[in-house]
C-alpha cells in the first residue's frame, strides 16, 4: 500500500509543505505532493505528528 504527500497531509491536516520538510527531516525520499509513501514511511510521519501532539498537549 502506498498513499501521496497531499493524501497524508489531508488526513494529518498538516500542509503538504510542512509535510514535505518534515519527510526531510526524518530522510524520507520525497520531493513533490504526488510522491508516494511505503507504510514505513506513513508509519514514521504518523509518529512525529504524534509526538508533537503529545508534547503540546503536555505543556498546557
Amino acid at each position: 500500500m502506498t498513499i501521496r504527500i497531499l493524501e497524508l497531509a489531508k488526513k494529518l491536516n498538516v500542509s503538504t509543505d510542512d509535510l514535505l520538510a518534515v519527510c526531510t527531516l526524518l530522510e524520507i525520499p520525497a520531493t513533490s505532493p504526488i510522491s508516494c509513501l511505503t507504510i514505513e514511511h506513513i508509519y514514521k510521519l504518523t509518529n512525529y505528528y504524534c509526538r508533537i501532539d503529545n508534547d503540546t498537549l503536555k505543556k498546557h
